[in-house]
């Protein structure tokens, strides 16, 4: 029987057992990467992106604030206002909880008239890590968008 590793017959084995080694290691890399993707490459860069858009004139601007923080939910009280700074009446609030880095966790939030003339909602507390608030108002003045991190 020949010996395959006597000489320098030994060499391209030794190349060909290293290529097999990183392509197999490529290809557990690769799954890996595929488990645990956050959708950062997909649609990311469009989300993140559209909440830091500036207006090009003067147009309402939503406030967005936390009035209370319970152990179960979140308040979230939104105010629509003119460029002047008077108070407006939105029509629509319109509400999504999502992550900031993809959206497969976002769901509708319902946003209700408050009797001081704001528009609040509570929000069941999300699971950890970050979260984005994405509101929309629309009044007959213009609409308005604001994010708020919880």
């Amino acid at each position: 029987m020949r010996n395959l590793f006597a000489g320098d017959r030994w060499i391209p084995w030794a190349f060909g057992a290293g290529f097999g080694v990183m392509l197999l290691l490529s290809v557990v890399l690769s799954v890996i990467a595929v488990m645990s993707d956050p959708g950062l490459v997909a649609g990311s860069p469009m989300r993140l992106a559209g909440s830091h858009v500036l207006p090009a004139g003067p147009v309402p601007a939503l406030d967005l604030r936390v009035v209370e923080r319970r152990a179960d939910a979140v308040v979230v009280e939104a105010r629509l206002r003119a460029p002047d700074g008077r108070r407006l009446s939105p029509e629509v609030v319109s509400a999504r909880l999502g992550r900031p880095t993809h959206a497969r966790d976002d769901r509708a939030v319902v946003f209700e008239p408050a009797p001081d003339g704001g528009w609040r909602a509570v929000i069941a507390r999300p699971a950890g890590g970050e979260w984005e608030l994405a509101v929309e108002a629309r009044a007959p003045e213009g609409a308005a968008a604001a994010t708020l991190r919880l």
